[in-house]
């Protein structure tokens, strides 16, 4: 065999084998491309998520998160020393905003006295009219109807804010109910419940909050009777 035809025959030989080796290059370069594709591609958007409107309940509950909780009727007493039943009189198919205090505190409720002072101004010809404040005292030992006038006039509470006190009983079976804690002068959380009485929609607030973002709630549980409405 001549070496021209040696050499045709080796190169007949390799033809093969290099296809396989270009063959298996491919393949790694391909699945080496694929898996840095799958490493760097970029996170497809998700949707946003939905934002759930405050549960509905029912007129007469309180309705936060999970818990409903039945509004006592009982009779208070107020800033002017006059007497009212706590839900049908102050509560009955409106929007309020709820806080508790007391009036001999010095750290936490002069602060959210503030807050609601700014608030009541900010609603304008709203207060007294679409949304009504109900501030309950925490010390119905020492909280009488002039001590509570006292502290109206500091905070220059207006038309549409009430203050309530009561006998000690009274006072200690609607706080329990409302918020689970017994009478007395001690520590509390600034916490408001602002709700629709109509509609029974309810959301808590920080009580120290701006009275901007308070407006927003505010008006989001408003919305809710709005809507009650338009659907009936």
């Amino acid at each position: 065999m001549s070496s021209r035809t040696h050499k045709k025959c080796k190169l007949a030989m390799l033809r093969p084998l290099c296809a396989l080796v270009l063959y298996v290059l491919w393949v790694v370069t391909a699945s080496a491309q694929q898996k840095d594709t799958h490493v760097h591609r970029a996170a497809e958007p998700r949707p946003a998520p939905k934002v759930e409107s405050p549960a509905a309940g029912r007129p007469g509950v309180i309705r936060v998160g999970y818990d409903e909780v039945a509004i006592p009727d009982v009779e208070v007493i107020d800033q002017f020393g006059r007497k009212a039943h706590f839900y049908s009189d102050l509560f009955k198919d409106r929007v309020v905003v709820v806080s508790f205090f007391f009036t001999s505190c010095t750290l936490m409720c002069p602060l959210q006295g503030q807050v609601l002072a700014r608030l009541q101004n900010a609603l304008g010809d709203k207060m007294g009219k679409e949304v009504f404040f109900i501030s309950v005292s925490k010390d119905p030992k020492n909280d009488t109807p002039q001590r509570l006038s006292l502290w109206a006039r500091k905070y220059e509470v207006k038309n549409g804010w009430t203050l309530v006190t009561g006998t000690e009983t009274v006072m200690n079976g609607l706080l329990r109910q409302l918020i689970g804690e017994e009478p007395g002068p001690q520590l509390h959380s600034p916490v408001l419940l602002i709700g629709n009485d109509r509609t029974g929609v309810w959301e808590d607030a920080e009580g120290l909050s701006s009275p901007d973002k308070l407006i927003e709630i505010i008006e989001r549980v408003s919305a809710a009777r709005s809507q009650a409405r338009r659907d009936q």
